[in-house]
């Protein structure tokens, strides 16, 4: 009986601390990426995506803010395939969404993705996810695979020539494995995709946008 008490205590304890720790590991997500720099590469997307693109898929969804916060701007009657390997940021997400159907999110790899199931897509949107796949060069195919002819492709990447990202991911064990914007073009012209619009977003106000190369990239075969 003591033992059966202590077992039940010590996962009520494990249980109580882990739920704070998922907590605060999606409260720094949003503090230091959806809210200075993915929020901002959403309102420029909205800009770019057209009524047409009624099939999106946002890879990389995380938490579910930024998309949240951008989403009475998307095409009317669109339906979004929202995907992320993270589990603790998908339960925050689905929240978020849990009375908009439009929104239909999955905790799942890229990889996994194929036509098959999951049909194919008028946008795909690689939401400052790109860079953290371990293949990007097969992530792209794999993309471009999943793309309905005439569709774009996507890139909200936040670039740098410095050594800041290591800091940043000292401070918050967030890596946003930073590349060169010459080194991330050419991986996109080594492939068949297109480069059709680029930009580069700042705003005085956010610092973010000011330490690093924060860009939109739309991209089409």
């Amino acid at each position: 009986m003591i033992y059966s008490i202590a077992r039940n205590s010590f996962s009520a304890i494990y249980s109580t601390i882990k739920d704070v720790v998922d907590y605060s590991s999606t409260t720094i997500y949003d503090m230091f990426i959806s809210h200075p720099i993915t929020s901002l590469t959403y309102e420029k997307l909205c800009e770019r995506l057209t009524g047409q693109q009624q099939r999106i898929l946002d890879v990389g969804v995380g938490t579910g803010v930024p998309l949240n916060q951008a989403l009475n701007r998307f095409p009317i009657n669109c339906e979004i395939t929202a995907i992320d390997i993270n589990h603790n940021y998908l339960r925050k997400a689905s929240q978020l969404f849990k009375d908009k159907p439009q929104v239909k999110l999955y905790e799942l790899d890229f990889y996994q993705m194929n036509s098959e199931t999951y049909g194919t897509f008028d946008a795909i949107v690689f939401s400052s996810s790109f860079l953290l796949l371990n293949q990007p060069k097969e992530a792209l195919q794999l993309a471009i695979s999943l793309l309905k002819p005439g569709g774009n492709i996507y890139f909200m990447v936040t670039l740098s020539d410095s050594h800041f990202g290591d800091t940043l991911k000292y401070i918050t064990s967030i890596d946003l494995h930073l590349q060169s914007e010459q080194e991330f073009e050419k991986m996109i012209q080594q492939s068949q995709l297109k480069i059709n619009y680029k930009q580069r977003l700042q705003k005085v106000t956010n610092i973010a946008t000011l330490l690093f190369k924060v860009f939109i990239y739309e991209t089409k075969i």
